[in-house]
């Protein structure tokens, strides 16, 4: 478990730089976020709650972060996507950099996990 636990944050941290890039990219070239994008945006959220679920599994077992800071991140990673796609609507302009900075955001945060999660 904990090897799958390690592949889904190398994963998640992969997905959401490409993700963040897309989303910026599209904000760049002033387009609105397409639902293309979106549905990527779900498959990460996916990732996330799925890396979660792992993640309580391991605690189940025994297993703890070497930082408590990292069950913070956990929740980051679960609670912000759907804030904010819950929050910016769809068909403005704006959306894809709103989307798009969210996602750096969370790419940020697997970043400081993977940091805060090895024991």
């Amino acid at each position: 478990m904990i090897a799958l636990h390690a592949f889904l944050s190398r994963v998640i941290m992969l997905y959401t730089l490409i993700g963040a890039g897309w989303g910026l990219l599209l904000a760049v070239r002033r387009r609105p976020a397409s639902d293309s994008y979106r549905t990527t945006l779900l498959i990460a959220e996916g990732l996330f709650a799925v890396e979660a679920l792992v993640g309580i599994v391991l605690l189940a077992g025994g297993r703890r972060p070497a930082d408590l800071l990292h069950f913070l991140y956990g929740l980051l990673g679960v609670a912000v996507l759907p804030i904010v796609m819950g929050t910016v609507g769809t068909g403005k302009r704006r959306d894809s950099l709103w989307l798009g900075l969210a996602t750096l955001f969370l790419f940020g945060v697997a970043v400081r996990a993977l940091m805060t999660g090895a024991p």
